[in-house]
């Protein structure tokens, strides 16, 4: 039986604790702290052990995980020792550069069954799933199957009387006639329009100008600083050496948090450096690399254990201060100008003079019979 060390934060037992059932469920000796660990046990020599009888280690890789001093420890103990090393990545996070040139199995997405099959492929497991996935719904029994077609038919049937019911439309109230009530009668009234000046009134109205602005952005630019103490030298050759990967990257900056430059470059390949971080961990690879596939690196940096010097002592090259330097940007930045401008607007103050029609002014006259 084949033993498999959980590496994790105490943050993520509740993945870990499931991770460990479902592997055991499979057949394998999972060792983890929880389950493994006894009162009065001697940490710093128990779990070196666990990891050296172990044929796996997996590391669960998440935010808390990678913060985890413990962790560190762990996976380092497992590189030294030439394990088989399988992280699986629960939460997105960084990898760590020790780990970086190893496949992880993504369980940040998709279906928990479908990843922990990934993982069990890469453990080399060929036996059926321990974890299956769920089964859909059983179909009808086949004494039912003969009255399902009457049954959907009657279901239509009470949906559509349903809508019916519900949709057929009230028919309208015919309101009750009422009779209408005539004016008195006036006297006609002619209006004659008398016209008038218009008049203008003036509105304020605003217009917004746009004026472009360039401003600047801070970069970081490289400073060579020279050393006080001692010798600096134009440029020296040193060669990549791992222990754990064939290749390893370059980044444009000192550190990991970096972009990588350029194809992943092999060990024992030697190339000349120029310069060096303040804090001796990073070298700068020099211009005017002899061989044409290295010109790719040029102006990128390389973490110095990659090149067996180790983590202390100097290195005799200046040292490189990283410094923001402004420079332009073409953003536009809209600056609203408001200007007034007047808009003339006609009132019509036109009246109506009321003009009472001529009266009949004809008199009867009496004419004497003869």
């Amino acid at each position: 039986m084949q033993q498999i060390f959980i590496s994790y934060s105490r943050k993520d037992m509740g993945f870990a604790r499931k991770l460990a059932g479902d592997l055991e469920k499979a057949g394998y000796d999972v060792w983890w702290d929880i389950s493994d660990l006894r009162g009065g046990d001697d940490w710093v020599r128990v779990i070196p052990a666990a990891i050296e009888s172990s044929q796996y280690v997996i590391i669960v890789l998440s935010p808390n995980s990678v913060e985890s001093e413990w962790v560190r420890k762990e996976y380092t103990q497992a590189l030294s020792l030439r394990k088989k090393i399988i992280p699986i990545m629960l939460a997105a996070t960084g990898v760590p550069f020790a780990l970086n040139t190893i496949n992880y199995v993504n369980f940040t997405s998709g279906e928990y069954v479908d990843n922990l099959k990934n993982l069990l492929t890469a453990l080399g497991y060929t036996g059926e799933p321990p974890v299956q996935a769920k089964k859909p719904l059983l179909p009808l029994p086949p004494a039912l199957r003969q009255y399902a077609i009457p049954i959907m038919v009657g279901i239509v049937i009470l949906l559509a009387l349903a809508l019916n019911f519900f949709l057929t439309p009230t028919p309208p109230v015919t309101p009750t006639p009422t009779p209408s009530i005539l004016p008195p009668t006036t006297p006609e009234v002619t209006l004659t329009p008398v016209p008038d000046t218009p008049t203008a009134s003036s509105t304020a109205s605003t217009t917004a100008t746009l004026t472009p602005t360039t401003t600047l952005t801070s970069t970081l630019k490289p400073t060579l600083t020279s050393s006080p103490t001692k010798p600096i030298f134009e440029t020296i050759t040193f060669c990549v050496n791992s222990l754990y990967a064939n290749t390893i990257n370059v980044r444009s900056g000192p550190g990991t948090n970096y972009a990588r430059q350029g194809e992943p470059l092999e060990v024992e390949r030697c190339l000349k450096f120029r310069a060096r971080n303040e804090d001796e961990t990073w070298l700068l690879v020099a211009p005017g690399q002899l061989d044409p596939t290295l010109q790719q690196y040029e102006g990128g940096w390389i973490f110095r254990e990659l090149l067996g010097l180790g983590t202390t002592g100097s290195i005799d090259l200046p040292a490189v201060t990283l410094t923001p330097t402004p420079t332009p940007s073409d953003t536009p930045t809209i600056t609203p100008t408001f200007t007034r401008t007047l808009t003339p607007t006609l009132t019509d103050t036109s009246t109506l003079t009321p003009s009472p029609s001529d009266p009949d002014t004809s008199t009867p006259t009496d004419t004497p019979t003869p």
